[in-house]
């Protein structure tokens, strides 16, 4: 019997082919009891491994590739301290600069403990090597036989030498015929094309996975090197220890145990919470406590609190996400926000004790503090126990044929335009499938377009890598805290884009060890209130001590807040901007944070395309009648006129009617969520619906009738908790919007602005009565920021937007101001010339002369020879026109906010008769003509598959959803989609539904 015990598989990184479900497969259906993995200087790949092989019935044996002066050695682990060694190993190599230095042999040294080492000694210098590990490994050092051609003298040095033969084969793919397609993922890998490859630069001749017969024949008269691979396959038994808790130590008070230490600090935030601990809040606190306990999850809540007591403490602004907001421990703690008693939220979504992984408490921060957030937590639990989580990079449609096409010697720019209508995503949302409901390859149009049979091994290639793991990056916020080195338990690198510390395992694989998972994920929603409550407490320093007691102030219950959200005028706030959701929100005559959380559950594609949407509208508009299919069900459904919105509502229709523990109707809500029709599945059914009968009255029939009703709405079905601390932040954004809509637009627009662009909220800004202003010298920050002229708070753009301002020079203008003059400002700021010109040019220097006065005299005190960059105007006194600000705005800042761009065609609109937004929304069934600008559009697809536009334009008095049909489309596409400003006419009409009016264009033009 013979085993594998170096194969290289797809996470040997642009190198191997075959995924580890593959190896294994291919093992078991050799027969074989094991297999090794070996691949490269990473460990990526191991979780998986273990996972596939003991699906397939066979011993994963763990290992190791790596290179030392050139040579190979493969390393297999013994035992868990082994799987340690191994670990550490790998991690000191991805941290070095160079792998290959002569520390590798120190390495070794240290961390041979438990592990195998299978070497080669073909020529002196191999052998010197040789000698080194012998004295490193003793018996547990092997001497590899690939090439039986050398079999005899290996033998002989072997015996000399006193160290076993043992047979092995590298393997980097599973058939043969993939021989081709390794060597053009090495081009890949390489950066160079497949032509230019040298032997040494692809995997060995013939490194597929061999067959028993096949080992058997090529090492014919070496059966003891065959057998010892039995051999070493037994002494790598250990059983990798998965899914078990590994909790750090958190510091605890003498005299405490985390439990107690847990309970204390609940119960003190529930008092500071609820004012009293009434016999409800003890029940829930006891019953959360008692089953943290159990699971041993005290250190997770300790963790969490101590990182966000940190991010308080020093004004970053924080919000759970997910199913946390479930938990009332960790809202006493300060973790969440959400009151999950007021929204009867069951702590069993978020912990109970069938889940077989430790719990998510996912908190979002302000993206622009979050950094500080995580120093905190690898300076306050130890370098050595802290990694960010590594996420694994796989090659896309785009990624996959662009790379594919440069090893094929494909120009640059032809490769660009190969790839540019391809898909970003191989999880598209809506990929096509054959008439056997497989999915269509991506490349399926390009083969048209590129016959031939070069491109065809192109396309074959880049279809056969796709999803193959390409690199490894940091995860968007996951850290892990270990009990001890992290190294102990998995291996870690270095991030190539950020340089972090990051696992090598992705997030699924570090769950599997047990590991403490934080989520630290940065958000713009949080970084514009954490703006606006600067802003406010810097203005108010006495009201509030400090910018997030701002934040805490906000009621829920203000009337104005609830009038803007009711009426949809929410452009700038958090997860409630967009056109549908604007339109969701007029809708169900939001005006509360709990109708901000039935508008975010509704507005997503489940709801919307199985119906769910326009029922619960229908009904909340008394439309529908509310019909429940058994009484017992109105008090879980009235919330929600009587359809399943909320996970958390599969829950209590399982756990009332039917009587499941909370923990069983969790495990029912995930097995519906994930359409999971097995044996399982069935059981679960065939309970619930005796149980409803035995326990609620509930006739069978109806009770199917119910499970039916679940298992449909299950797929739709949004987290109420998550819903929760979501529409707290678009209360809040809103709130801001409202009282304080300076400060609100300037940190909306500073941070990036959200589902629309710039000239989209600067609009918005205009429309609320601001003073929108172009940088000034004396007023601007880097970004958009609030400025005070003669009392007036205006909205000032960054100094950073102007076209070759260096920073250097913005630091300076804003640490030497205020300034008098232009000589005042030239004398002390030095500037260059083209950064003057440019200042001066987009209205930087206003009060100082008018911008041609400025240039001249520029132009004049300037050193002689030097000329301006852009022509002057010849009447050094006169004022610009405003076509000439506004060219020179969009020309240096990219954006114009001297005037709308309708403004300048104003002549034009009225001589064709066109009205104003907010006119025409007043002839309901009239045909019309507006003149608007493109602020957002979506395409979508009809029944017969063709295309048409939903386009939202804006005018100075409002905004206008427009319908463009497909015939219309087709002729008026690139004109619908530009940012010019266009004529649109069409019939007015009201949805029916959705009570605003919509524009069925019938003519398009460009203005």
């Amino acid at each position: 019997m013979f085993i594998h015990l170096t194969t290289h598989s797809s996470y040997s990184l642009q190198e191997g082919i075959a995924t580890p479900a593959e190896l294994a497969l291919a093992a078991k259906a050799q027969g074989m009891p094991a297999l090794g993995l070996t691949d490269h200087r990473l460990l990526t790949g191991s979780v998986e491994f273990i996972h596939a092989c003991r699906d397939s019935g066979i011993q994963p044996i763990l290992g190791l590739e790596i290179i030392v002066d050139t040579r190979k050695i493969n390393l297999l682990a013994t035992s868990q301290e082994g799987w340690s060694n191994l670990c550490r190993l790998s991690s000191a190599l991805a941290l070095q600069d160079e792998p290959d230095l002569p520390q590798v042999w120190e390495f070794l040294a240290t961390y041979a403990k438990d592990l195998i080492a299978l070497g080669s000694a073909e020529g002196k210098q191999a052998e010197k090597q040789f000698e080194v590990l012998k004295e490193i490994f003793g018996n547990r050092l092997y001497l590899t036989l690939q090439d039986p051609s050398i079999g005899l003298p290996l033998s002989h040095y072997a015996r000399s030498v006193g160290v076993p033969i043992v047979a092995t084969h590298p393997i980097y793919y599973i058939k043969p015929e993939q021989a081709a397609l390794q060597r053009t993922l090495s081009a890949v890998r390489l950066n160079q094309t497949i032509e230019s490859l040298s032997s040494e630069d692809v995997a060995p001749e013939g490194a597929y996975f061999l067959s028993q017969g096949e080992m058997l024949r090529r090492f014919h008269g070496f059966q003891s090197a065959l057998k010892r691979t039995q051999e070493i396959a037994e002494r790598c038994t250990f059983d990798l220890p998965l899914g078990v808790p590994n909790m750090p130590q958190v510091p605890i008070p003498d005299g405490l145990d985390p439990s107690q230490y847990l309970r204390q600090k609940a119960e003190a935030g529930a008092r500071q919470r609820y004012g009293k601990i009434t016999p409800e809040i003890q029940a829930r606190l006891d019953h959360e406590l008692d089953t943290i306990s159990k699971m041993g999850y005290e250190p997770i809540f300790l963790i969490v609190e101590d990182v966000l007591n940190f991010a308080r403490e020093t004004g970053v602004p924080y919000s759970s996400r997910g199913s946390a907001a479930s938990s009332l421990v960790a809202h006493c703690l300060g973790i969440t926000s959400p009151d999950p008693l007021r929204l009867n939220l069951y702590f069993e979504r978020f912990l109970n004790p069938a889940r077989q992984t430790p719990p998510d408490i996912d908190t979002d921060l302000c993206s622009l503090r979050r950094d500080s957030v995580i120093r905190h937590v690898f300076e306050k639990y130890g370098e050595e126990q802290v990694a960010m989580v590594g996420t694994i990079n796989r090659f896309r449609p785009r990624s996959a044929l662009g790379e594919v096409a440069k090893a094929y010697g494909l120009e640059s720019k032809q490769v660009r335009e190969m790839v540019k209508n391809l898909p970003h995503s191989f999880w598209a949302r809506r990929q096509e499938q054959d008439e056997d409901g497989q999915p269509v390859s991506p490349f399926v149009s390009l083969r048209e377009l590129y016959p031939g049979e070069k491109y065809g091994q192109i396309f074959a290639d880049a279809e056969a890598i796709l999803k193959l793991p390409r690199h490894l990056s940091v995860h968007p916020g996951g850290l892990v805290v270990a009990p001890g080195s992290i190294t102990d338990l998995v291996p870690i690198m270095r991030s190539g884009s950020k340089g972090v510390i990051i696992t090598q395992l992705d997030l699924d694989a570090v769950e599997d060890f047990g590991l403490v998972k934080i989520d630290l994920l940065g958000i713009r929603g949080l970084s514009v209130l954490g703006d606006v409550a600067e802003f406010i407490q810097q203005s108010q320093p006495k009201q509030f001590a400090t910018s997030l007691a701002v934040l805490d102030a906000i009621p829920e219950d203000d009337p104005q807040v609830a009038d803007l959200i009711e009426q949809g005028k929410t452009i700038g706030c958090f997860q409630i901007e967009s056109p549908g959701m604007r339109s969701t929100l007029r809708e169900i005559h939001a005006k509360s944070t709990d109708d901000i959380m039935a508008a975010l559950a509704l507005y997503r594609p489940g709801p919307l395309t199985g119906g769910l949407k326009d029922a619960f509208v229908r009904r909340f508009k008394g439309a529908e009648e509310i019909r429940h299919l058994h009484p017992t069900l109105a008090p879980l459904l009235d919330e929600t006129f009587g359809v399943i919105l909320y996970q958390e509502q599969v829950l209590r229709i399982a756990h009332e009617l039917a009587g499941f523990s909370l923990a069983e109707a969790d495990l029912l809500r995930r097995a519906m969520s994930h359409f999971d029709p097995g044996k399982r599945m069935q059981e679960l059914q065939r309970k619930f619906v005796s149980e409803s009968e035995a326990r609620s009255g509930i006739p069978q029939e109806i009770g199917e009738r119910v499970w039916e009703m679940m298992a449909a709405f299950a797929s739709y079905g949004f987290p109420k908790a998550h819903a929760a601390s979501y529409a707290q932040i678009a209360w809040r954004s809103a709130w801001a919007k409202v009282h304080f809509p300076t400060e609100f637009m300037a940190a909306v627009l500073a941070n990036g602005g959200g589902y629309y662009s710039q000239r989209v909220y600067l609009s918005e800004a205009s429309r609320l009565g601001l003073t929108v202003r172009t940088p000034h010298i004396n007023y601007s920050l880097h970004n958009f920021a609030v400025g005070t002229v003669s009392g007036e708070k205006q909205l000032f753009m960054g100094l950073g937007q102007i076209k070759h301002l260096t920073k250097k020079t913005i630091k300076k203008i804003i640490h030497l101001r205020p300034y008098r003059s232009l000589d005042d400002f030239l004398t002390r700021v030095d500037p260059r010339q083209q950064e003057a010109e440019h200042l001066i040019k987009v209205g930087a220097l206003d009060g100082f002369g008018s911008i041609p006065a400025l240039l001249q005299r520029l132009k004049g005190g300037w050193q002689a020879g030097q000329m301006s960059l852009f022509a002057m105007n010849a009447d050094a006194g006169a004022v610009w026109a405003l076509e000439e600000k506004m060219a020179a705005q969009e020309e240096l800042l990219g954006i114009s906010v001297e005037a709308h761009p309708l403004e300048l065609v104003a002549d034009r609109i009225k001589k064709v008769g066109a009205v104003s937004i907010a006119e025409a929304i007043e002839g309901i069934g009239q045909r019309v003509t507006v003149a608007g600008v493109r602020q957002t559009s979506r395409r979508s697809r009809t029944a017969k598959g063709e295309i048409m536009l939903f386009l939202t334009v804006e005018d100075l008095s409002g905004t206008l959803d427009v319908i463009v049909f497909p015939d219309l489309y087709k002729r008026v596409k690139q004109i619908a989609t530009s940012n010019h400003p266009m004529l649109i006419t069409g019939v007015l009409e009201i949805d029916r539904d959705r009570e605003e009016p919509t524009l069925k264009a019938e003519k398009l033009l460009r203005l």
